[in-house]
């Protein structure tokens, strides 16, 4: 399933700045819309395809290319797929102008991949990519980058990445200017209970 928003994006999220989704310092991006409807879903009100955040495919570019300090991007969601021309066609550019390496996670796995189309276009210019559906009954929140233990992080050939997950929980905690805070990742219950009382 394919959404076309024409020449723009819909997003559910941008953060320039993130730690925990990859090596090093990363551009992440949450894609808006997710028909695969995982139980348990950490990202629910990521899986309406109504325009969220509508940005041009240009801008993002822009961002991107503009953003300093960071070693990739990395696409996440909702389901990046849903959008895959305009993704493939980002990709592309990051890959033609920088360094930046990739990192995709899909909730397909890839013989899904391989009937959408997709699997050869992720094996080319992906550097790292998570596969498959959160599983809520083999959900495991001690592994870096994925949620579920059916879930596994492969580096295609040619990947310009080598660091390894962790058998590690990170959570990342955003405290904005009006005070806000946001919590990045898949927080424990102990922790959100800290957060709310303080």
């Amino acid at each position: 399933m394919v959404k076309d928003y024409g020449e723009y994006f819909n997003l559910a999220h941008i953060e320039a700045s993130s730690h925990i989704y990859g090596p090093g310092e990363r551009f992440v991006v949450w894609f808006q819309g997710c028909k695969l409807a995982c139980k348990g879903c950490w990202n629910r009100e990521m899986w309406s395809f109504k325009s969220k955040q509508l940005i041009h495919k240009e801008r993002l570019l822009e961002i991107i290319l503009t953003t300093s300090n960071i070693k990739g991007v990395t696409f996440l969601g909702g389901e990046p797929m849903h959008q895959a021309n305009s993704l493939w066609w980002l990709i592309n550019q990051i890959r033609e102008r920088t360094n930046l390496t990739i990192f995709l996670f899909t909730g397909y796995e890839q013989n899904e991949l391989a009937q959408l189309g997709q699997l050869s276009n992720i094996l080319e210019n992906c550097d790292i990519v998570a596969l498959g559906r959160y599983d809520e009954n083999k959900k495991n929140i001690n592994q870096q980058w994925i949620g579920s233990n059916n879930q596994i992080v492969i580096y295609p050939a040619g990947s310009r990445e080598s660091e390894q997950p962790e058998l590690i929980n990170q959570v990342e905690i955003i405290i904005e200017a009006d005070e806000s805070i946001r919590i990045l990742g898949f927080p424990d219950e102990s922790l959100i209970k800290v957060m709310i009382i303080n």
